[in-house]
């Protein structure tokens, strides 16, 4: 097992890739504690990380709320004694046109978006830092390296997030700590599948990728544990988008055969 001993805290990992990642860390012998706002999907959570080995555990925390982040490593600290992986895959995903855009709309998205990312960073950080080992992984959005209509919030956010990887990574890199953002592309969870899009938009949207579907929760687990490892302690300041090929692709692929 590639995490045996080691604690991860998930913000954001009562579902979807969060979820998804706080299972296989547990199949890899880490303990998780997986924290999100909706208590009844936390303690769901909880229940299905215990089904896979009883190293799992639900807490309730808002992102956006910096004490309640500091509460909450403070916590996990307290109860597991360390902080050795932090996952955060809380998020939001809005679509609003630029010409419309709100300032509650731009400010709530950048709350949980961008702000909350870094109160999360910035208090696991020194705990890491003081034990000499951590592993800090942001799950943005392939939109943060391209960007596309409707979304100019959200992909500002994402973007901020991949530039900030980058320079927290260096600050970090010498209490050998690694910083790295998996940058996802359109995944089939609940903000995707749960009106976003229709079934029309999504087989769509999936004749664009160039392997013709697009991504489900599991495609990022892999990766997220190699860079919670020890194998993946090389790697750091860097962004991988997992996205099925399309922010690459899609500029030489889309439209050449019409």
């Amino acid at each position: 097992m590639k995490l045996m001993e080691k604690v991860a805290v998930i913000p954001g990992g009562t579902a979807g890739i969060g979820l998804a990642i706080a299972k296989g860390y547990v199949k890899e012998g880490a303990s998780v504690i997986v924290a999100g706002r909706n208590e009844a999907r936390a303690k769901d959570a909880e229940a299905q990380l215990k089904e896979l080995g009883n190293k799992g555990y639900s807490a309730i925390c808002d992102i956006t709320d910096e004490a309640q982040v500091n509460a909450l490593m403070e916590q996990v600290k307290e109860k597991m004694g360390r902080i050795d992986i932090m996952v955060n895959s809380a998020g939001v995903f809005p679509a609003a046109p630029f010409l419309k855009m709100t300032s509650k709309e731009w400010k709530e998205n950048m709350d949980i978006n961008l702000h909350g990312p870094f109160y999360c960073a910035r208090a696991v950080a020194p705990m890491m830092a003081e034990q000499k080992w951590g592993r800090i992984i942001f799950i943005t959005s392939a939109q943060g390296l391209r960007g596309i209509p409707l979304m100019s919030h959200y992909t500002a956010a994402k973007g901020g997030i991949i530039a900030f990887t980058r320079c927290i990574a260096s600050e970090l890199g010498p209490y050998n700590i690694t910083v790295n953002t998996i940058a996802a592309g359109l995944t089939l969870t609940g903000p995707v599948t749960g009106g976003l899009h229709s079934d029309e938009e999504l087989n769509f949207l999936a004749t664009l990728m160039p392997n013709k579907r697009l991504g489900v929760a599991e495609d990022y687990v892999g990766y997220a544990v190699l860079l919670a490892s020890d194998e993946g302690s090389h790697i750091t300041a860097n962004t991988l988008a997992i996205d099925g090929g399309m922010t690459q692709a899609q500029a030489v692929t889309e439209g050449l055969y019409e």
